[in-house]
């Protein structure tokens, strides 16, 4: 299985052969020139790609379950539900609920769930609760919080420091912002934060944030408009098979945009794969430009934040910044 950068290095060395060098303001880990497109071989491999958080990614937060513990729980603003590895719930021999349907990016499957009286992560919590069940290494943690425990609260990824906080939000500090910080607003669609002024490649683009992601995932709306607007053909780009946090695959492409916009904020030459994921189509999404920004977006910044109750996201730069439209 190949990583994200795997994936990146493999992209320029076997398409940006003789390419300009980057421009002094590209900072993304995965980033690659536009070159002329090559046609792969009918043999060419699919490469699969891992959308989870990988191990040099994650920051787990401590989370209690029926007052034991502390177990470490990946933060999921990308998930419905908050959800429990099968060997914790084994451990604590939580009761067993009902089964529910649990939508992944490959598809939707019907998963066991386990009861829990009392889940507390920080300034979060839920009470008599079922969650899904899924195998740990799709989880990536004991288990994952997700949007139904985030609601109302502040979520603080702090990169520098490998620190992940959970805390009240704080909408009186709406306007408010630090030195270095830029702030871009967002609202929620489908219980989700998603930007309100994103742009890609120049593109008005539904940008949601997922914190559980590893890569960004853009649906093939984006991808079709995106090459609508190449003046000098299709960019380069690899064939990817992704597999997603609750298990499934699909087919992708995985390839580099030249630009992101969010409002104030600019970046350049960030690695995206492209894929008509099952939960575009659940949101009916699959002809409007969408993306799920992964953490491989947001740990570019040294400080992020996800106020779910201020309706706002805060970018902290650190020593690489990114461009600031003018």
């Amino acid at each position: 299985m190949f990583t994200r950068r795997a994936l990146a290095s493999g992209l320029g060395a076997s398409l940006a052969l003789g390419a300009a060098p980057f421009s002094a303001h590209a900072f993304s880990p995965g980033q690659v020139p536009a070159a002329t497109p090559v046609a792969p071989p009918p043999t060419a491999p699919l490469y699969i790609i891992d959308a989870a958080i990988d191990d040099s990614e994650r920051m787990t937060v401590e989370t209690m379950i029926n007052g034991r513990g502390p177990y470490r729980f990946v933060v999921d603003s990308g998930a419905d539900r908050s959800v429990v590895s099968d060997t914790l719930a084994a451990s604590l021999a939580l009761p067993r609920g009902r089964d529910v349907m649990v939508h992944g990016i490959g598809g939707s499957a019907v998963t066991p769930t386990a009861h829990i009286d009392q889940l507390v992560s920080g300034d979060a919590r839920l009470a008599g609760v079922e969650l899904p069940i899924l195998p740990p290494g799709r989880v990536g943690g004991d288990g994952l919080l997700g949007v139904d425990i985030l609601q109302d609260r502040s979520v603080v990824m702090d990169f520098k420091r490998k620190r992940l906080e959970v805390r009240h939000s704080t909408p009186e500090y709406r306007f408010f912002r630090r030195t270095q910080e830029v702030q871009v607003v967002a609202d929620q669609k489908f219980g989700r934060l998603t930007i309100v002024n994103c742009r890609i490649n120049n593109i008005r683009t539904l940008a949601f944030i997922d914190s559980g992601a590893g890569s960004s995932i853009g649906n093939m709306a984006l991808s079709r408009a995106i090459q609508a607007r190449q003046r000098k053909g299709a960019d380069p780009a690899l064939a990817v098979r992704l597999q997603g946090v609750a298990g499934g695959e699909t087919i992708g492409e995985y390839r580099i945009v030249k630009s992101m916009n969010m409002g104030e904020l600019r970046m350049t030459n960030l690695a995206v794969v492209f894929a008509d994921l099952h939960i575009f189509d659940h949101w009916k999404l699959n002809d409007k430009p969408a993306i799920l920004l992964g953490v491989d977006v947001l740990r570019l910044f040294a400080r992020v934040e996800l106020d779910f109750g201020a309706e706002q996201l805060l970018f902290r730069l650190g020593a690489q910044q990114p461009r600031l439209q003018a």
